[in-house]
């Protein structure tokens, strides 16, 4: 999941309040996990801890399924016009909104 997220393991060690030794011993499986490093890896990949511990092959929590419904519903308009969009146009939207990210987290 880290990397599909493009995380290195310095970054999800700060998100998750570790180590990098720590991340990479835990990738190579060379220390258990930990009740809150699994709490705090549930938050950051919006996973479920039965997906984390291979108990469960559905990735999505619950509570983030309910929030996603919401926050479609709230967007629905915007979700309408992009989909009015032809893929050129939908592309331009997506390159927009990364560079409005990035202006912001220089901000």
């Amino acid at each position: 999941m880290r990397n599909e997220k493009g995380l290195r393991q310095e970054d999800l060690a700060e998100m998750i309040n570790v180590s990098q030794q720590t991340v990479s011993r835990l990738e190579k499986g060379e220390i258990a996990l930990t009740a809150d490093i699994l709490v705090n890896l549930t938050k950051v990949f919006h996973v479920s801890a039965d997906y984390i511990l291979k108990l469960s092959d559905s990735r999505l929590t619950y509570e983030w399924q309910i929030d996603f419904s919401h926050n479609m519903e709230k967007n629905e308009n915007l979700y309408r016009a992009y989909g009015r969009l032809n893929r050129t146009n939908q592309e331009l939207v997506f390159q927009l909104m990364g560079q409005l990210v990035e202006r912001q987290k220089e901000r």
